[in-house]
């Protein structure tokens, strides 16, 4: 088996984990260990968690450094695990949070671009910040997620290169929604570590035929063996793959209703893991029936299409 060192470089689908919670919104750690095991067995060896799907916004301090130990101890060498380090403080507060996550074994440490400074900080500012957090963070790896809530910070061109060629980064999600952008990007990071995980479903398979290294996002929840095999064969660039990404695409905007508590019910219901649809993200409650009979009609749609999967 690879070292989770050797995965981290390799993998190429990272979901952004759920957080199963009791009925009461507390964390259901039991739960943790089901959801890690159940990405893995479904060929996943990369796990993303204290992502904002993990509802790390509503997550303590302490809650985020557990959450990440809890993954990392149950996934047990048999994938990498990155996890989200940075929360809108001070490049000093944020670098003590980086190296608490490091500490419990994050393979690397994911910096939200959108909490190093607030949405009217300059380039300038924002930069100096970023570079602060590089210096005072030793040797840890760390990668970028352009996380759109409460606003989307995107990475300037020159500061991604820059990042790049520090070799400290090895992890970006990327979401500009821009072809053109993330070509840029990728012609910025050729010859390093730092890999390029599209997070709009939509275009997936062709960032990766464009040099791209694969897929983070939700729809990976949905249905981790399909997109598993998405990108492992984007290349192919036939009908095959086409017809999967359209319905991951199609799945993925459904879900958006409620979500996360509208995927963990999904799960729960379709018998792929005994979790409650407890969140504590606004909004995201248990759909009722007129919403929800559509996201099965979905499963059994994919189902029925018996897709040549070889």
């Amino acid at each position: 088996m690879p070292s989770t060192g050797e995965m981290l470089l390799t993998n190429q689908v990272w979901p952004v984990m759920l957080t199963p919670m009791n009925l009461d919104r507390t964390i259901d750690w039991d739960g943790v260990d089901r959801v890690t095991d159940w990405y893995i067995d479904a060929g996943i060896t990369g796990l993303f968690t204290n992502s904002r799907s993990s509802e790390v916004e509503f997550l303590t301090p302490d809650e985020r450094v557990k959450l990440a130990e809890r993954v990392v101890r149950r996934a047990d060498g048999r994938a990498a695990v990155v996890a989200t380090g940075t929360f809108g403080a001070s490049a000093e507060d944020e670098i003590e949070s980086i190296k608490r996550i490091a500490d419990v074994g994050a393979d690397a440490v994911i910096l939200l671009t959108n909490h190093l400074g607030n949405q009217a900080a300059s380039e300038a500012a924002w930069t100096a910040k970023l570079e602060a957090i590089v210096e005072g963070t030793g040797d840890v790896k760390l990668g970028f997620y352009e996380c759109p809530t409460p606003w989307k910070r995107l990475i300037p061109a020159n500061v991604f290169r820059w990042a790049a060629e520090t070799g400290r980064f090895v992890f970006h999600k990327d979401l500009t929604f821009d072809m053109d952008d993330i070509k840029d990007k990728i012609e910025a990071a050729r010859g390093t570590d730092l890999r390029i995980y599209n997070g709009e479903i939509t275009s997936t398979y062709q960032s990766i035929v464009a040099g791209a290294h694969g897929h983070s996002g939700y729809a990976s929840s949905l249905n981790p063996r399909l997109m598993v095999w998405l990108c492992a064969n984007a290349h192919r660039d036939d009908d095959t793959v086409r017809t999967v990404q359209r319905l991951m695409s199609i799945f993925e905007r459904m879900i958006n209703l409620a979500y996360p508590s509208s995927a963990k019910q999904l799960l729960a219901v379709t018998g792929e893991l005994d979790i409650t649809p407890m969140s504590r993200m606004n909004g995201a409650n248990p759909l009722g029936a007129h919403d929800f009979d559509s996201l099965l009609d979905m499963v059994e749609l994919i189902k029925s299409l018996d897709l040549d999967l070889n």
